[in-house]
């Protein structure tokens, strides 16, 4: 509490008692993540007296008080947008603001200077995941639903060779904790919203992501949006009879998750050659069809345009 409020009060010096570095470093880093309204300093330095028994802890901060404080304004009466999903469920709660997200933001590809922060999105509609997991976080605590930014590293979506470092969200719904990614959802959007990382368990995540910060366990499974949605399915055979489902419903775009069966390059043609069967016996003629295919969790996005 020291070290946040001599920060809040933008302090040039806040006295500690002697720590290693490294450790200060973790409570600094823990104090970022869990405010991110102090969007203005990302470093510091240290000083020590050991004959004191005391050492300082310096912040650097990137912009000036004035700038940050009307600043912090600026997102706290942003977060307003999220007033009509007061009063639901947390389910509710945390579906607005990961909709509300993948609608109005996009991942910033130029990594600018506020794209590490809350301030990328709400002043240019673009950040980093380091920045949309801050302003999720913030989003979330308005509401009231309890969550936290851990940081660890994933491996892309759209490029499934390439690990890089990265940060999402552990959320607590209905009182059970869940891994929550709006970034990677985010870059799967095309033409319809992704909920590949909404709710999973540590297992699920851990298909694609390591956790490299301290984290609380997320064993509830079944909690992700595909299952409450009915859009799961443990076989192909399954598979098959619930893209039969959507399709005689009118549907010509829709996601499904295959929950038994591990990923492989064969897997996508069969659940292509499935759906274009499916079809066939529906509408009784052929159709073009364009399938995304999230290899490491099993999501497929069917378009028959």
């Amino acid at each position: 509490m020291t070290m946040l409020s001599g920060v809040r009060a933008f302090a040039e010096s806040i006295q500690l008692p002697v720590r290693p570095i490294n450790e200060v470093s973790m409570i600094f880093n823990h104090l970022l993540r869990d405010n991110p309204i102090v969007f203005y300093t990302s470093s510091f330095s240290l000083s020590t007296e050991m004959h004191r028994k005391r050492c300082y802890f310096n912040p650097e901060y990137k912009y000036s008080r004035q700038f940050s404080k009307e600043h912090m304004n600026v997102i706290s009466d942003y977060l307003r947008i999220f007033d009509p999903a007061k009063g639901k469920s947390d389910f509710e709660k945390e579906l607005y603001v990961h909709d509300y997200c993948l609608s109005n933001f996009r991942y910033d590809y130029t990594f600018s200077d506020y794209s590490y922060t809350p301030l990328g999105l709400v002043l240019n509609g673009t950040a980093v995941c380091e920045g949309i997991s801050k302003f999720v976080k913030l989003a979330l605590d308005y509401l009231g639903i309890r969550n936290l930014v851990v940081s660890g590293k994933a491996k892309n979506p759209v490029n499934d060779n390439k690990t890089e470092g990265h940060a999402w969200n552990i959320v607590r719904i209905d009182g059970k904790l869940y891994h929550l990614d709006v970034t990677f959802d985010m870059t799967l959007k095309n033409k319809m919203n992704r909920y590949d990382y909404f709710n999973l368990s540590d297992d699920d995540i851990k298909k694609d992501h390591i956790i490299t910060s301290e984290a609380p366990k997320c064993v509830t499974v079944g909690g992700d949006y595909y299952s409450r949605k009915a859009l799961t399915a443990p076989n192909p055979a399954d598979l098959a009879a619930l893209i039969e489902r959507n399709l005689k419903s009118g549907k010509t775009r829709f996601i499904v998750r295959l929950t038994g069966a591990s990923s492989s390059g064969k897997i996508a043609d069969r659940v292509m050659k499935i759906a274009m069967d499916k079809y066939m016996s529906v509408y009784r003629k052929s159709a073009s069809l364009e399938l995304g295919y999230n290899s490491s969790q099993m999501v497929f996005e069917i378009d028959f345009g």
